[in-house]
């Protein structure tokens, strides 16, 4: 699987945990890569945060320790996405 359509199946996983799944976002609509995480973006707290992260891990395969939680918070999608390919994410 190429890069692009890992960091695709990523962004996607995202989206569909947050909408979907968490209840935290209403809707795609204006979400693009350059979105933050949380306030004025994907809108997710700490705990969503943390239950996202748990997520990534099972899905991907990657390693998330605690101490890296909270700066995810800081970054975008596109941002988280290149972070879970960069651990190494298993399609």
């Amino acid at each position: 699987m190429s890069t692009s359509t890992l960091e695709d199946e990523i962004r996607e996983f995202v989206l569909t945990a947050v909408i979907d799944e968490m209840n935290v976002l209403l809707s795609r609509d204006g979400i693009t890569d350059d979105s933050p995480m949380t306030v004025g973006g994907l809108e997710v707290d700490s705990l969503s945060l943390i239950e996202l992260t748990l997520r990534l891990e099972s899905r991907f395969g990657v390693e998330i320790p605690d101490t890296d939680i909270e700066p995810l918070a800081s970054l975008t999608l596109g941002g988280l996405v290149a972070e879970v390919v960069r651990r190494g994410a298993k399609a």
